[in-house]
């Protein structure tokens, strides 16, 4: 069940990554969809899901897990998935509160971007779904973490590092 303190983390990282050139600045990695990153595995961990887009074919994409802390040092390590892939798994990552982007990689024109979902509760309806905090402990594969909402364009989610 999502605690105040996991929305509360998921809304100040979206807001202090949204417009902070955040697509400039820390670390990434791009690897392929199930990556064996070269960071020891009993001090990093592993967030894993399946992808629920809402087209046919499920398109390419990259996926990158953002993680908490100051723009320029938050880590971001991303992966890529192939055309009709239904799965994915980031692996690497150190211990931290992270939420999960994802962007298509084909041009696609449709629901675009999106992300590991929750529906939050605001004063004035409707309230747009936010990115949910995951948190990841050394030694960990935190799965079941799915992209369930796709949006042609969101202003507030975090910008992915270049790819």
């Amino acid at each position: 069940m999502p605690t105040l303190r996991n929305a509360a983390i998921a809304v100040a990282l979206v807001a202090g990554l949204s417009g902070s050139g955040c697509a400039q600045s820390g670390s990434r990695v791009d690897a392929p969809a199930t990556s064996n990153a070269t960071t020891d595995s009993a001090t990093t961990g592993s967030i894993a899901g399946h992808i629920q887009h809402p087209a046919h074919a499920i398109p390419p994409m990259r996926i990158c897990a953002i993680g908490s802390g100051a723009p320029a040092e938050a880590t971001r390590i991303c992966v890529r998935t192939q055309r009709g892939q239904g799965r994915y798994r980031i692996d690497g990552l150190p211990a931290d509160d992270y939420v999960v982007i994802a962007e298509t990689s084909d041009g696609t024109a449709l629901y675009r971007v999106g992300g590991h979902m929750q529906q939050v509760q605001c004063i004035r309806a409707p309230c747009p779904e936010m990115p949910k905090s995951v948190t990841v402990t050394p030694g960990a594969t935190v799965d079941g973490i799915d992209l369930n909402g796709f949006y042609d364009r969101r202003d507030d989610f975090p910008a992915l590092p270049p790819a």
